[in-house]
This record gives structure tokens, C-alpha cells and sequence, in this order.
């Protein structure tokens, strides 16, 4: 429930500075220690943000707040990614995060000591393992989509994906837990 409220109140707090977000949420898989914020891309490109001044933004935003001081990793993600669904969100970080360019450290930014990977002097300090990483290419920055996220929602028409799940139990599969979301 946590998670939820801080997934709210951060969505706010982003939409008030400004920032072009569809949504902010913090997966209960991850215990609170981070919070996945997605961008809307067309409306990013139009702010002429590069990604470090868009980091620094996030950043400025949650870690000067109360609910930013609960959390302490931002992962930014592009809004063709459905954040509430963990794999995507998993997948997003593997396949497009670059490790020299899209992670932003902020060790003076205040947070809550009870974050289990926090040094000694971090915890006595109340500041420290902050940061913010980027799951956005390049493209996202100028408003152009490099490509089409592989998979049964994008890659199929909506009659095909219909006809599928319709038959799935058919097929000898199990009945899904979740009906596959239309496509975006």
C-alpha cells in the first residue's frame, strides 16, 4: 500500500515541475527501493531536455520531497513500456539502459536510513545511495521511435491476439491469469 501512495504523490510532484510523465509507480517487487517513472516521449522532445538535464529535474523534484526521501532509485522508461508490469519494466532496464550514460548519482540528496545497501556513515548522515537511471535511447529525446517493442501485444493484430487467447485453453495451455492487454 506504500508503495502506492508514494507512487501517487509522485506523480503529482513530477506533473507540477513540469515534466511531461504518464505515470510514476513503485513496484511492490522491488520494496519500495525504486520507483519507475515513464515519459511521454513526444512531449519530452518538445521540452529540448537532454537526458542529464532531464535526470537532474527528477532528481531536484523526488529527493527535495517526502516521498523522494522513501525512495531511493528512479528508473526513467519510455510510456510505449507498461510500468505496473514488472517483465517490462525488467525487460526496459536490460535492453535499453547504457550503463556509461544513463546513471546519475546523487549522494548528498537526503533519504531514509533504513535502505539495507546504505554505508555506516550514509545512515548516520541521513544522505547518500541516491540515483536516477535512464532507460531512454537517444531517439526519445528528439520525438522519433527507433522501433516497435517485440512481443504477442505489438507484434500481432488485434484479431490475431483475439483469436489466440480465445483459444488458449485449446491449445493445452493453462487459462491466463490476466487477459492480454489491448494494444497501445
Amino acid at each position: 500500500m506504500w508503495g502506492t501512495m508514494i507512487s501517487a504523490a509522485s506523480l503529482h510532484r513530477l506533473r507540477a515541475q513540469g515534466l511531461p510523465v504518464s505515470l510514476a509507480w513503485c513496484s511492490y517487487e522491488a520494496a519500495t527501493c525504486w520507483i519507475v517513472v515513464a515519459l511521454d516521449t513526444r512531449k519530452l522532445a518538445a521540452t529540448g531536455l537532454t537526458e542529464r538535464r532531464l535526470a537532474d529535474a527528477v532528481a531536484e523534484a523526488l529527493f527535495g520531497s517526502h516521498t523522494g526521501w522513501l525512495v531511493p532509485k528512479v528508473l526513467l522508461v519510455a510510456d510505449d513500456i507498461d510500468i505496473t508490469d514488472i517483465d517490462q519494466v525488467v525487460w526496459a532496464l536490460a535492453t535499453r539502459h547504457h550503463p556509461a550514460t544513463g546513471h546519475y548519482v546523487y549522494p548528498e540528496a537526503p533519504g531514509i536510513p533504513m535502505v539495507p545497501y546504505l554505508t555506516d556513515d550514509e545512515v548516520r548522515a541521513g544522505r547518500g545511495g541516491k540515483s536516477v537511471v535512464s532507460c531512454l535511447l537517444p531517439a526519445d529525446f528528439e520525438g522519433e521511435t527507433r522501433g516497435v517493442t517485440a512481443s504477442f501485444r505489438n507484434s500481432f493484430p488485434e484479431d490475431v491476439r483475439r483469436r489466440v487467447t480465445d483459444r488458449w485453453t485449446a491449445y493445452g495451455f493453462p487459462a491466463p491469469s490476466e487477459t492480454p492487454r489491448p494494444a497501445a
